[in-house]
């Protein structure tokens, strides 16, 4: 992990949960405006952001926004996958 980065985890006290884009939160060291993020970093970010996105949108549970039958991790998959599809 860059030395610039504390940690990176779910967003557990976030003010406004209903929001999808405030999953996975990235505290800092110490102050800065950037930072480089290896491939293990942004396998980091996916993984705690599964885990939110898995608690925002539960598979037990009709929460009411998803997409068909997709929901938590599915969901971010797909938008991963056409990432890589659009190349």
């Amino acid at each position: 992990m860059p030395k610039n980065i504390k940690q990176i985890k779910i967003w557990d006290d976030n003010p406004q949960k209903d929001r999808i884009s405030n999953v996975v939160k990235i505290d800092f060291n110490f102050p800065c405006t950037w930072t480089i993020l290896d491939i293990e970093d942004l396998m980091n970010v996916l993984r705690e952001w599964i885990k939110g996105e898995e608690i925002k949108y539960p598979l037990d549970k009709d929460v009411g926004q998803h997409i068909g039958d997709m929901r938590g991790r599915w969901m971010l998959f797909n938008e991963i996958k056409k990432v890589f599809d659009e190349q």
